[in-house]
């Protein structure tokens, strides 16, 4: 007959190989996923090349919360661009994010009955995702630049330029468009 003693031996070394199994997956997944993600930053389909630039926070007069028009330009043709030879649609994050913040600015023009949860859901989670992934360390002024004595009212802060990205969607879009009426033209030619 076996021991107590025996049975205890043989499930703790059980659970000894289980761990090691287990720690020895995490591992292989974590230098899997390393790689891959080496391998994407190295076979980026799209890059744009951002100086730093300084940008003074401060309460702008533009982009108010009932002028559509201002906001629509932030985002041209929703942001959308087309890389590869499939001529693959990609939204770029920082213009995605911007149509967000405009989606959120119309709902909260809307009577509360004519609002839609499904957008300002999707926005809401995106922006607070987007925001997590950049994890900016930048500080802030505890007060915000409206209050009195506020600490500093007009902060700098350090930026990437947004200019370039706005210049490289603006080309995408312009090789795409002359993509599309050069195939466009010759598939008419054929008919």
């Amino acid at each position: 007959m076996v021991s107590k003693r025996t049975v205890e031996n043989v499930f703790i070394g059980i659970a000894i190989v289980v761990l090691a199994l287990n720690a020895t997956f995490k591992l292989v997944a974590r230098a899997a996923v390393w790689r891959a993600q080496r391998r994407a930053d190295e076979n980026t389909l799209w890059s744009v090349d951002r100086k730093e630039v300084a940008l003074e926070i401060d309460s702008w007069t533009r982009y108010r919360l009932d002028s559509a028009q201002e906001w629509a330009p932030l985002f041209p043709e929703g942001g959308v661009i087309h890389l590869g030879p499939e001529r693959t649609p990609y939204t770029v994050s920082m213009m995605h994010q911007l149509r967000c913040l405009d989606v959120l600015r119309d709902q909260l023009n809307r009577p509360k009955s004519e609002r839609s949860e499904q957008p300002t859901r999707h926005c809401l989670n995106y922006l607070r995702q987007s925001l997590y992934c950049r994890a900016d360390l930048q500080l802030d002024p505890y007060q915000y630049p409206h209050k009195v004595n506020a600490l500093h009212p007009h902060a700098i802060r350090r930026c990437k330029d947004w200019r370039a990205v706005y210049a490289k969607v603006e080309e995408n879009q312009r090789e795409y468009a002359s993509w599309l009426e050069a195939v466009g033209n010759s598939t008419v030619a054929r008919q």
